[in-house]
């Protein structure tokens, strides 16, 4: 082991902390395409992330493009990476997991159920309703809504709406309405 590295480790951890605290701060926050990319997001223009949007893992593992908002209350999960697509809005209290363990120091559930690491990614064009969720692996085409409350566990073809729990294809959108 490295004689620096527990200091380069400290460092790491306190310089992060500073740029989380920045993104907190009013003043500050107005830069926070600044402190997510320091952070290590990958984040394009015209891209909005509420100040309250919990983010847990390597923040290297999100890939924001052009004019993507993640409003109030989001979580996401980036133990696995998450893309989202251009002009994609992710509505208040979302969640997007990249990974699921049911561990604990009792819980023999980890003996049947395996953990799980797993991309997310969603297209360009997409909203994702309040409070819906994401599981891990899943991929969202462009042109797709999630509804409000939406349990996502499968894969969402593109120009397609679903909504439930988990999430049922509720109709298909006809891609000429786009051009």
């Amino acid at each position: 082991m490295h004689p620096h590295s527990n200091k380069n480790d400290y460092m790491n951890r306190l310089l992060r902390r500073i740029y989380q605290t920045a993104l907190k701060i009013p003043i500050i926050n107005r830069y926070s395409r600044k402190w997510y990319s320091k952070l290590g997001v990958k984040i394009s223009e015209r891209c909005y992330i509420a100040k309250d949007v919990k983010i847990v893992g390597d923040y290297s593992n999100l890939e924001m493009a052009y004019n993507v908002s993640i409003y109030h209350g989001s979580m996401l999960t980036t133990r696995g990476k998450i893309t989202i697509g251009e002009n994609t809005g992710i509505a208040y209290q979302a969640m997007i997991l990249t990974s699921s363990n049911p561990r604990g120091p009792l819980n023999k559930l980890i003996n049947v159920y395996d953990k799980i690491i797993a991309p997310v990614s969603i297209g360009n064009n997409c909203w994702i309703g309040a409070r819906a969720t994401i599981l891990p692996g899943v991929t969202i085409g462009d042109f797709c809504v999630v509804a409000a409350g939406a349990v996502v566990t499968k894969d969402v073809p593109d120009y397609s709406v679903v909504g439930g729990v988990p999430a049922k294809l509720i109709k298909q959108l006809d891609p000429t309405d786009f051009d």
